[in-house]
């Protein structure tokens, strides 16, 4: 993969304010986390995915400082549901910010030096603004709608795969029964190289930078791909809701470009994001497994 620079167009300045704002609390959530990693106390929750204390620290700054300057913005957080008392429901405000605090809180449990903090504003279920911060590798992946994707403010594009090239692909560490299929599918039959970070959300990232030619997930909530779908899409990329006979939408693949806000926000969102160049080669090794599983 490469990536390249490119001239967008300014977006609209509540954009960039929003942007701006998720930044700068992406960053300092990193300035939160660093000083506690391995040392915080840690849980189980009820879907046995692990929360630490710092989780709620990192989340606690964040939604103080958006009710601080958009108090009439929805949320939707991981760890702890908007009071519907406190500020308005994802379904009745326009703009709703989504937060995950620490994608890949197991490796920060374990010490293991990556993990990222994800934050997206969606317009009536539409990704707006996204950003996800890398922690220990210091990048920050971000976008508007409109706008671009950048990589520590510089501009980045997809510009294709490297000649003759495998193709490097994001994968989870689900142990679902698709997942396995897919992951064998792509390592036995077709070549492909396939890497496990333990953050969706910084695999899309990465994607949106040139790092990878795809990332797959099954078992992938709103808050972990928010913000990537869009740095993905506005760098020239393609996001596939991947649902069963969803696959395949009016003969062409059902794209995943927006969110249902009156759905339950701990919903499975199963899908595909991958390089314009690599979508149909990626998408048509693991089609037939999404339609049996």
């Amino acid at each position: 993969m490469a990536y390249g620079a490119i001239i967008t167009a300014m977006p609209d300045p509540s954009l960039v304010a929003m942007l701006e704002l998720a930044k700068r609390l992406a960053v300092e959530a990193a300035g939160i986390a660093l000083p506690h990693m391995g040392r915080t106390s840690a849980r189980l929750k009820a879907d046995q995915s692990l929360v630490t204390e710092v989780d709620g620290h990192i989340q606690g700054h964040i939604l103080s400082a958006i009710g601080q300057t958009f108090p009439d913005h929805a949320i939707i957080a991981e760890e702890k549901q908007t009071d519907p008392d406190a500020r308005p429901a994802p379904t009745d405000a326009r703009f709703c910010w989504v937060i995950d605090p620490l994608d890949g809180t197991r490796n920060y449990a374990w010490s293991f030096p990556c993990y990222s903090t994800s934050i997206a504003v969606l317009d009536r279920g539409r990704p707006v603004v996204g950003v996800v911060y890398g922690h220990h590798m210091r990048m920050l992946y971000a976008a508007t709608m409109g706008g671009g994707a950048t990589v520590n403010d510089v501009p980045v594009r997809m510009v294709g795969d490297l000649p003759g090239s495998e193709l490097l692909i994001g994968v989870p560490s689900s142990k679902d029964k698709l997942t396995a299929a897919v992951v064998c599918r792509w390592v036995e039959s077709r070549g492909f190289v396939c890497r496990n970070l333990g953050s969706t959300a910084l695999h899309l990232g990465i994607l949106a930078a040139g790092g990878l030619s795809a990332v797959f997930c099954k078992r992938c909530k709103i808050w972990d791909l928010a913000a990537g779908v869009l740095m993905v899409r506005e760098a020239g990329g393609r996001v596939v809701h991947l649902h069963g006979s969803k696959v395949v939408h009016q003969d062409a693949p059902y794209d995943l470009d927006s969110f249902g806000l009156s759905q339950d926000p701990g919903a499975d969102v199963p899908f595909l994001a991958t390089t314009a160049d690599a979508f149909e080669r990626v998408m048509g090794s693991i089609e037939d497994l999404v339609e049996r599983h």
